[in-house]
């Protein structure tokens, strides 16, 4: 999207603190970063794809003595990757979360921190002022609706900013729940959305895989995104994990 050189926005709809403390009480009270983001550090530079070495960069930014206990989140990652033309907006209703996000950002130029529910920002915040734009949600489906009522608040949203990349996290579960949200999606009348799946072995989160979706994918990312996620793929299960690629709703 940054090959133009006309400004974007990014909004990151449920940015979390920030930085993640993996000596933390919260992460060391499940440990399921051992069969996650332990497994991709350190990054072979030599072999890794380029999204892979800009991500190592980050890390290593944040743990400037060598470590691995400052992990960059979604909205530290966005940060990462902003011009002097463009602009993020950073939202999260939680109060500590957002203390936590806002001590992140004080340093940091072209973000705002926003304590605001991501489905009012959504509504609040497109369309932007710079005409094109990023929009990412991660929520943490811990209510049953949350499937539908992402679904429905892009279905709501879109008419009003179709220049917009979506991408939508979701994991996948043996209950099967973000069937609800493909279902929203293809009755809403929302065209070219990318459906990109990782399955494999993932006990200590109760995870049979992780998926995005994403609507309106740059045609020249279709081929890094391939490369970085089958890199991760293999890091994460040994080569015997599987990565699906196809079209949730094509053009």
């Amino acid at each position: 999207m940054q090959i133009k050189a006309t400004p974007m926005f990014m909004l990151d709809a449920f940015a979390g603190r920030g930085i993640y403390q993996l000596d933390s009480c919260e992460a060391q009270k499940n440990m399921e970063y051992q069969t996650g983001i332990a497994r991709l550090w350190p990054v072979d530079q030599q072999h890794a794809p380029l999204g892979a070495k800009h991500w190592s960069g980050l890390i290593a930014e944040q743990n400037p003595d060598g470590g691995f206990l400052r992990l960059p989140g979604s909205s530290a990652l966005l940060a990462s990757l902003l011009r002097q033309s463009d602009q993020l907006a950073c939202c999260d209703l939680h109060p500590q979360e957002i203390d936590f996000l806002r001590q992140f950002c004080r340093t940091k130029g072209h973000v705002a921190v926003h304590h605001r529910d991501a489905f009012d920002a959504l509504k609040g915040l497109l369309p932007p002022k710079e005409k094109r734009g990023l929009v990412f949600l991660d929520p943490a489906y811990e209510q049953k609706d949350e499937y539908r009522r992402v679904g429905q608040a892009v279905t709501g949203i879109y008419p009003h900013f179709r220049a917009g990349v979506y991408v939508i996290w979701y994991p996948v579960l043996p209950a099967g729940r973000e069937r609800e949200l493909f279902t929203t999606l293809r009755h809403s009348g929302v065209r070219k959305i990318l459906r990109i799946e990782m399955s494999g072995d993932f006990p200590a989160m109760q995870m049979q895989g992780s998926g995005m979706l994403i609507i309106n994918p740059p045609f020249q990312a279709m081929q890094p995104l391939q490369d970085a996620l089958a890199w991760t793929m293999a890091q994460l299960t040994g080569g015997k994990g599987a990565l699906h690629f196809d079209w949730l709703v094509g053009e």
